[in-house]
Parts: C-alpha cells; structure tokens; sequence
C-alpha cells in the first residue's frame, strides 16, 4: 500500500505541472506542500561594509536599529534585510531584498539617518545591485554617488513560492 501511495503522489506531482492555469509557472512537491515558481522581480542591495579601526562596538550597536526601521516602515516593500558578520578582519555585509527599484529608494530614505551615523564608524567598500533591469535603470542615477556594480537577472530567473 504505502509504494501504491508513493507511485500516486509521484504522478499527481507530476501532473500538476500540465495543470491548467499553470502556464508559465512550474511546481514540484515538497513533502505534502507544493511549491510555485515565479518570475523573480526581487531587486536586490548588497553592501559591504569595513568597519574602521577601533569603532566595532559603535557600529553593530546600530545594527538593531535598521531592522527595527525595517520592521516598523517597510513591510509592504521589503521581501528580505539582515545583517552577516562582522567577520574577524571587521567586514559586515547587509543582505536586502524588495519589491522594487522604487522600494530601495524608500529604504534608503527611511534609514538614511542611521546610515548616516553608521558611516562614521564604517565605509562602505563594496555596493552590489541585482534585479531585473528595468528596475535597475530606475537606481542609476540616485545611487550614482555610492558607485555600485549593476547585475541584471538573466530572463526566466525564478523565485519560489511555497503554497500551504
């Protein structure tokens, strides 16, 4: 009975890709939830930070208060924001994820002033932007200052979706 159960699960996994309605999107099982997959629209801010010498402490005391600005303002643009390190050598990347070229900018807007105080303590050596290229286009000219490197997704880039 349960490798009748097994092969039937398999098959109706398998189905539901030619299900209609489905076109452009594409499932796959994942125990008994299913997962879609999307058009990957994330616009994507990675910065990399070096913390200047002796200033450690001051700079991660900050770092709670960008999520806090985060959680409280940016709920409908933000899909994803935290902080890696700060390694040994004193490098800190935030990892940042949103809807949008337009929600960046907010973002940006809405922490400005905590950025503006963090870079007394740390400069900011690297700035990667990834998205969709439109959405890009949109980040010249208000990042230009900060120089970053621009990395277009490639057509039919995916992003999951689990369905419950």
């Amino acid at each position: 009975m349960k490798l009748f159960t097994l092969r039937f699960a398999t098959i109706l996994s398998i189905a539901s890709i030619f299900a209609p309605g489905t076109e452009g999107k594409h499932t796959r099982s994942r125990s008994r939830n299913a997962t879609w997959y999307e058009d990957d629209t994330t616009v994507t801010l990675v910065p990399k930070f070096k913390i200047k010498e002796g200033m450690r402490e001051q700079y991660v005391a900050l770092l709670p208060q960008f999520i806090e600005l985060v959680k409280e303002n940016e709920e409908e643009g933000c899909v994803f924001y935290g902080f890696v390190g700060p390694t040994e050598d004193d490098y800190v990347i935030c990892r940042e994820g949103y809807i949008s070229g337009e929600a960046v900018l907010y973002h940006l807007e809405n922490v400005g002033d905590v950025l503006n105080e963090a870079l007394q303590y740390a400069d900011i050596v690297d700035l990667m932007v990834q998205g969709p290229a439109a959405e890009l286009e949109k980040l010249k000219e208000p990042l230009a200052g900060l120089a970053p490197a621009y990395y277009p997704l490639t057509e039919g880039s995916i992003m999951a979706k689990p369905i419950c």
